[in-house]
């Protein structure tokens, strides 16, 4: 009974976690390029934001995945069509709007993770955080989209091992674009690992280190000048 609510549930809380990140990125794309920057630059997003938006995403799941379990819980199948010989014990998953409603509000989710993250990806920073996120989303729903039709395609105890593949791809995809970006600039950069430098405020002599848009102007006008110079 607890197999697809967990699951349900894990995703909801991981992506609502990323979802609050997502939305104070979002936040501070628009306070850099409205007019009043320099005054919305010092609103403190606060983590209990993030906190509300996470505990608020989960417990919707929660009251689903409740309302699921009480009404049309899933019940033990006995498959004598896949083979002959055996009866095989299978999970009989109740409703399918029940399972569709947990299901598409982790799909919902990962729609507006995606939408804010996007939104977010050209922050002027030298580590953009809102950029991973946004690969790390791609990843998400390549898996699950390609999963569907190769779950509808399988039969009997594969069927498990296909859903399984899905949710460890997908997990270690987000894991992946998330965490090994912070994980290279805090154990094989270390000297990156200032605040001046990854907000964009510092510059670095790392040419792996992507330009930050301050630095892209600065270089274009020390080239006009060096060229007005040149053929005075």
């Amino acid at each position: 009974m607890a197999r697809q609510t967990t699951l349900a549930l894990g995703f909801s809380l991981c992506l609502s976690c990323i979802l609050g990140k997502t939305i104070v990125l979002m936040l501070a794309k628009r306070a850099a390029k409205s007019k009043m920057a320099e005054k919305t630059s010092r609103i403190n997003f606060k983590p209990l934001y993030q906190r509300i938006v996470a505990i608020t995403g989960l417990t919707i799941e929660v009251g689903i995945c409740t309302a699921y379990l009480i009404l049309t819980p899933p019940w033990v199948y006995k498959n004598m069509e896949s083979q002959n010989i055996k009866i095989i014990l299978e999970c009989n998953e109740g409703s399918i709007e029940f399972l569709c409603s947990m299901f598409g509000f982790d799909v919902f989710l990962a729609i507006l993770c995606f939408i804010t993250a996007f939104v977010a990806r050209k922050l002027p920073d030298n580590f953009n955080e809102a950029k991973f996120i946004t690969f790390g989303m791609l990843v998400f729903f390549i898996v699950w989209i390609s999963f569907v039709p190769a779950y509808l395609s399988t039969r009997g105890k594969f069927k498990v091992a296909v859903e399984i593949f899905a949710i460890l791809a997908s997990s270690f995809g987000l894991l992946g674009c998330i965490y090994v970006p912070k994980g290279y600039i805090i154990l094989i950069k270390p000297e990156r690992n200032t605040e001046e430098i990854v907000g964009g405020k510092a510059a670095t002599n790392d040419k792996s280190a992507p330009a930050t848009s301050a630095s892209i102007t600065s270089e274009i006008n020390n080239t006009t000048v060096s060229t007005v110079v040149l053929d005075d």
